[in-house]
């Protein structure tokens, strides 16, 4: 008899495969997974809030819906001050175009007495503006980015509403589906180190966005420049985007202060202050707050900006990283994919935590 012969394909094929269809998948289903994995987030930021009100004998919905409001109230206040300053700032704006044609004019003389080239007519002027208009399009695009993922905030509060009130959902699962003891406490544990990851996670950025914003304030308010609070913020905001978000605000803040400033001395030394800054607060803040929640090297921190970026815009150089953090500690608990998890790891070295005689089931969530 003739034996059948079975394709001989590669392992490597079909992890390919396997992450392609993860990628598409996470890219077709974004309107629903983003605003779901900022809720995620958002319910265990609110979580302790919602337990404390139920121990104090408030039921569950008032409870959830109290802490909810709570929460948006912040960050609508947070967010009329950032418009405010915003419209303040754009009153300015004559002035500071003023101030960037003599700049570009500067730049021609010089271009025309040391460097032998003669622009001509106002084809200096015309490059630089082009340039100018090039990067104000390419951040309008962004921030359109940015428009639409605030869309999803609508769709938030609902999610984080169930998240909360169905958050013993995970544990009774795993009593259902696992019931020999051995595999139950596996799968519990695992369960318990993604909560107290993302607990550790979200603890960090807070304080590392707190730390962020009091250090450059203090710079931005010695040195003179206006609206050192709105920056400071926007600074500490767009830092919850590692290696980039730095970047871009400072290039932001710079710039405001080479332009309404009388003397280069104020924009060089906000340069070289909120440089320190941000080489204190990536080499010795963010490792000590963040950095020790997820315990991914910064090699795949980078990487999962980067392709956080490609799939989910803005909200996915944020959101990556505790799903890659969540991704490490399942790879850890699967013998066979152990060895991704090392690569995934800071240390090289796949850690294990101890899990407590009794978990706080209203801690979980889904």
């Amino acid at each position: 008899m003739d034996k059948k012969i079975k394709p001989n394909i590669p392992a490597y094929f079909y992890w390919s495969a396997t992450i392609a269809l993860i990628i598409v998948f996470l890219i077709v289903g974004r309107s629903i997974l983003v605003p779901l994995a900022w809720a995620v987030l958002f319910s265990f930021l609110l979580v302790p809030l919602v337990i404390f009100l139920e121990k104090h004998g408030w039921k569950r919905p008032l409870a959830i819906l109290t802490s909810l409001i709570l929460f948006l109230i912040i960050i609508g206040a947070l967010f009329y001050f950032l418009g405010s300053q915003v419209v303040a700032i754009s009153s300015e704006l004559p002035s500071i175009t003023g101030k960037l044609s003599v700049y570009i004019n500067d730049v021609k003389d010089f271009v025309e007495s040391h460097l032998n080239i003669i622009p001509q007519g106002s084809d200096l002027q015309k490059i630089l503006v082009g340039q100018a208009e090039k990067m104000a399009s390419f951040f309008l695009k962004h921030v359109t980015t940015i428009g639409q993922t605030l869309m999803y905030v609508f769709l938030m509060p609902v999610f984080v509403y169930f998240l909360l009130y169905y958050r013993e959902l995970p544990a009774k699962f795993v009593r259902e589906r696992y019931r020999d003891r051995e595999n139950r406490e596996s799968v519990s544990h695992v369960f318990f180190k993604i909560q107290k990851m993302i607990e550790k996670y979200l603890v960090g950025v807070l304080w590392l966005t707190a730390t962020t914003a009091v250090m450059d304030f203090i710079v931005l308010i010695s040195l003179g420049v206006n609206y050192a609070l709105f920056f400071a913020v926007m600074i500490a905001l767009l830092n919850l985007i590692p290696y980039v978000g730095n970047l871009i605000a400072m290039i932001v803040v710079v710039g405001y202060a080479l332009l309404t400033s009388d003397s280069l001395l104020v924009p060089l030394l906000t340069l070289g202050l909120l440089w320190v800054a941000n080489i204190l607060q990536e080499n010795m803040v963010r490792p000590w707050l963040v950095g020790s929640s997820t315990k991914i090297n910064a090699f795949i921190v980078l990487i999962s900006v980067i392709v956080g970026g490609m799939v989910w815009g803005v909200s996915g150089m944020v959101l990556f990283i505790p799903i890659v953090g969540v991704v490490k500690i399942i790879l850890e608990e699967v013998p066979t994919l152990r060895p991704f998890a090392v690569f995934l790891s800071d240390t090289g070295k796949v850690t294990e935590e101890e899990e407590p005689e009794k978990p706080d089931t209203g801690n979980e969530e889904s």
